[in-house]
């Protein structure tokens, strides 16, 4: 059963059990109502007819006058031995009459009667009595026609409640309808789709912990997804070196003992290992708030690629200022980044490598240039490579998400000559992402 038809039933119950328990005792109480008004009036009949009757009701000179009554309705005068003298009722008094002559006033149902009897004279000079009846079932028919307005009421105030809990019910449904479809699209692989606002405060509390979920999701498998391709990029790289250095020393030139060229090629290896391990913590693991050690980031990568720089006649300078300000950040990313910084200066760049490390207006600045002749203006450094042959690499577009998921900003801070590119860390006080 759907939410919406449970809403539906509880409210409709609920209506017809309000109506219920408010209508019975309303309609016992309009009964007793109609019959102590009958009585009443049969009361109030026999006293009238009381006052009229003469002092000797068998004295044909002084005849009693009997006023006229609703169809149905009996007028009796009774002599004091309880005998029928004038009018309709019993021959022989009963119950009420016999009451009334012993000086009290009765009313009480006889069979299907309703009968008052009243006294003619008062205390011990009882001369006659009056009993005034009427059928029973007349409260009951009048009863009944006020229940049926009752019953229309009823009729009306369910159906209004009918109306109102079709109307609520939609409006309450309708949002989980559409939490149900969200998630039902977010199950099958859409993980744009997004829950609407409703108005409803509860459901859309709901919708929002959904959409951000979605988004926390998307953004997870987006990145994974980007980090996937950049790990393959940086790893063939890793691979092709490896190669080179293997079949340099399987070639008729080379020395005799390999040992050299396996020891370097297992350093490259163990390098791919180390950078797949960090790339996948990367893209699984939120940004890494603690204290960046920068110089102990700069010394390890200076003894990655001093060797290259050194096999190709140019030196790798590092430049270290006082007074630095703190940085928080992850040293996986900063590990990444600065390879992939140096590993752009020594295949595109030319002469010496320097790596300076500064203050810039209280952020921690990383500079990173070559004497190379430089970058033309329309050349986008960071563009990932396109089926055109456009883009200037992966692996500085690799570098600049890696730097920006940690909040900092990497930029090309010149071009030419001698390119620069500027890494500013994220400080202490900092936000990912502001």
């Amino acid at each position: 059963m759907t939410v919406r038809r449970r809403l539906l039933r509880a409210t409709v119950v609920a209506v017809v059990c309000a109506v219920v328990l408010f209508s019975v005792p309303l309609a016992v109480a309009v009964l007793r109502l109609y019959r102590q008004d009958e009585v009443r009036e049969l009361q109030q009949l026999a006293d009238r007819v009381a006052v009229s009757v003469p002092a000797d009701v068998h004295d044909r000179r002084d005849p009693v006058e009997l006023p006229p009554v609703e169809p149905g309705t009996r007028i009796g005068v009774y002599d004091s031995e309880g005998r029928l003298v004038l009018g309709s009722g019993p021959a022989p008094g009963d119950g009420p009459v016999r009451d009334a002559l012993a000086g009290g006033a009765a009313s009480r149902r006889v069979g299907d009667w309703l009968v008052a009897a009243a006294p003619v004279g008062s205390g011990e000079r009882v001369r006659a009595a009056v009993r005034a009846s009427s059928p029973a079932d007349e409260p009951v028919r009048r009863a009944a026609v006020t229940w049926g307005g009752m019953l229309g009421l009823a009729a009306a105030a369910v159906g209004v409640g009918v109306v109102l809990s079709v109307r609520s019910s939609r409006r309450l449904a309708r949002p989980l309808e559409a939490l149900a479809a969200t998630a039902a699209q977010l199950e099958t692989g859409d993980l744009t789709a997004r829950a609407a606002p409703s108005g409803l405060p509860e459901a859309d509390e709901v919708a929002a912990a959904l959409n951000r979920a979605a988004e926390r999701i998307e953004q997870l498998l987006r990145r994974e997804r980007a980090f996937s391709t950049d790990a393959s990029h940086q790893l063939r790289t890793a691979l092709t070196r490896v190669r080179l250095e293997l079949e340099s020393a399987l070639s008729v030139t080379a020395p005799t003992d390999p040992h050299d060229a396996m020891r370097t090629a297992l350093a490259s290896l163990t390098h791919m290992e180390t950078t797949l391990g960090d790339l996948l913590a990367l893209a699984r693991d939120v940004p890494e708030r603690a204290p960046l050690d920068m110089g102990a980031l700069l010394a390890e990568a200076e003894r990655r690629w001093h060797g290259d720089l050194a096999a190709a006649g140019r030196p790798l300078r590092v430049v270290v200022e006082e007074g630095l300000p703190g940085a928080v950040g992850s040293p996986r990313a900063g590990r990444q980044v600065l390879d992939v910084l140096l590993a752009n200066a020594v295949v595109h760049g030319r002469g010496a490598v320097t790596v300076t490390v500064r203050d810039a207006a209280g952020v921690l600045a990383v500079d990173i240039e070559d004497e190379g002749p430089g970058l033309t203006e329309d050349q986008d450094v960071f563009a990932r490579p396109r089926g055109d042959g456009t883009g200037h690499g992966i692996g500085l577009a690799l570098a600049r998400s890696l730097v920006e998921a940690e909040g900092g900003r990497l930029m090309l801070s010149r071009r030419a000559p001698h390119p620069r590119f500027t890494w500013l860390v994220a400080g202490g006080q900092n936000e990912p992402g502001r």
